[in-house]
């Protein structure tokens, strides 16, 4: 799924809310059922958007998600993978 661009700061509050909404249905499930998740950068695709690795846990393992998220970042620079290498 690729996400719509971020509104400029002056977009109108009815195009804000349009691409906050557009975003929910990646969230929503783990919301609903109280999984910790965390959403990492993890390079860029078409039209040099970022993409986001989202990882999600059993239950009370928060500090399982940290430590994956600690190895990638510290594995990897993420700000050169993608579409165009930077």
């Amino acid at each position: 799924m690729m996400a719509s661009k971020i509104p400029p700061p002056d977009a109108p509050m009815e195009a804000l809310m349009q691409h906050s909404w557009e975003q929910i249905t990646n969230t929503c499930p783990f919301n609903i059922t109280h999984h910790p998740a965390i959403s990492l950068p993890c390079g860029f695709g078409e039209g040099d958007r970022p993409i986001g690795l989202m990882l999600i846990a059993k239950h009370w393992q928060e500090s399982t998600l940290y430590r994956i998220a600690d190895a990638f970042e510290r594995a990897c620079n993420w700000q050169t993978v993608g579409a165009k290498k930077r």
